[in-house]
């Protein structure tokens, strides 16, 4: 029943495609629901860093702690929409950076019918990850996103290991498990911090539910966005140095931002690439333009070339 609800919600008539978007299915329930615990690696680019991971389910809320392991020790305890990181003392400069978050772990909102409109979803066989039998799944794509390949457990759908991939197939990011253990009961001090206290400084963040995105104050408009992608979040703010305004576009799995704001001086183009994250900055019509994303370098490029002030 439930796969048959799964392709009347997608709309597909190809069964083997429809099996295929049931596995995405059953691998969104598996990180948010179940008992598992482990080790990973996550390279970008050139860097790469390892975490030890324990996520279970408490009161019907996913309970989390995430390790890093190497480099600064960083904690994250994550239960519900709360989320706290825990930095070791000296560690100040780390403060004012993103919370690390595991690959997919915000795969819950993840809505595979808009997927199923950007993405083809297609089996490409099976193979062993961190001692567990895999199928391979390949999210391919459009020039303006990148495609995706996935590794997902058999017995659970869990995400054992996943690629980005450019149009020519490089892997500019990739996440591994190399220990992983299902089931069971997790010990209550596996989903302890290690470092709070007074030898641990503390970054919270309570995950609320975003208001609907409003522009109307907005004084610069886009021609172009690729398909599929939508707006889920909007901001203007006014200082004495001038406006900038936010925006936050998805669709269902990559996400970018644009920042505009009046150019005050003439400044050269600058492009930053980190594995799958594009950082565009230019001037163009007396506005300065940034774009980040996990977008291809053409879409940043684009999505710049689109925004004009308000007539």
């Amino acid at each position: 029943m439930r796969a048959l609800l799964v392709v009347l919600a997608l709309g597909l008539s190809w069964p083997v495609q429809a099996m295929e978007w049931e596995w995405l299915d059953q691998m969104r329930d598996a990180i948010q629901n179940a008992s598992y615990q482990g080790e990973y690696v996550h390279r970008r680019g050139d860097q790469t860093s390892a975490y030890a991971i324990a996520h279970t389910v408490r009161d019907g809320e996913p309970v989390e702690r995430l390790q890093q392991l190497d480099g600064a020790m960083i904690e994250v305890i994550r239960h519900g929409n709360q989320v706290v990181c825990y930095y070791p003392a000296g560690a100040e400069d780390q403060i004012d950076r993103p919370i690390p978050a595991a690959p997919f772990s915000q795969v819950g909102p993840m809505a595979l019918d808009r997927l199923a409109q950007s993405y083809q979803a297609q089996a490409q066989g099976e193979a062993r990850v961190a001692g567990r039998q895999a199928r391979i799944l390949t999210l391919s794509a459009d020039a303006w996103r990148y495609s995706h390949r996935l590794w997902l457990d058999q017995d659970t759908g869990l995400l054992l290991q996943s690629e980005i991939l450019s149009a020519d197939g490089e892997v500019l990011e990739q996440f591994r498990y190399t220990r992983l253990s299902v089931g069971g009961p997790i010990a209550e001090s596996a989903l302890q911090p290690t470092i709070a206290g007074s030898t641990g400084r503390q970054q919270s963040r309570v995950q609320m539910p975003m208001p609907e995105p409003n522009t109307d104050a907005f004084v610069t408009t886009l021609s172009w966005m690729p398909p599929m992608f939508k707006l889920t979040m909007a901001e203007r703010t006014v200082s004495a140095d001038g406006w900038l305004e936010k925006r936050v576009y998805s669709d269902g799995l990559a996400t970018f931002s644009m920042f505009v704001e009046p150019a005050m001086a003439a400044e050269p183009d600058s492009l930053v690439r980190m594995g799958a994250t594009t950082a565009l900055m230019s001037d163009i019509n007396g506005l300065t333009v940034t774009v980040i994303g996990e977008i291809p370098r053409v879409t940043a490029e684009r999505l710049r070339d689109s925004v004009s002030r308000l007539q």
